[in-house]
């Protein structure tokens, strides 16, 4: 179980319809829908570096 780094929300193992994958520099994400997975591929900084992404 982990939260989805987009909105926070808890992603499950037991459903894989409910998070989609993305691979970023050796890393997996998981993530509560489609949507938050094209967020954090639009703009992955944003999300794997909150405070560096703000002060830009």
């Amino acid at each position: 179980m982990a939260d989805c780094i987009v909105c926070g929300a808890e992603v499950t193992d037991d459903d894989q319809n409910n998070f989609r994958w993305f691979h970023s520099d050796g890393k997996w994400y998981r993530f509560e829908d489609i949507g938050c997975r094209n967020r954090f591929i639009g703009n992955p900084e944003r999300y794997l570096n909150p405070e560096e992404a703000e002060a830009s």
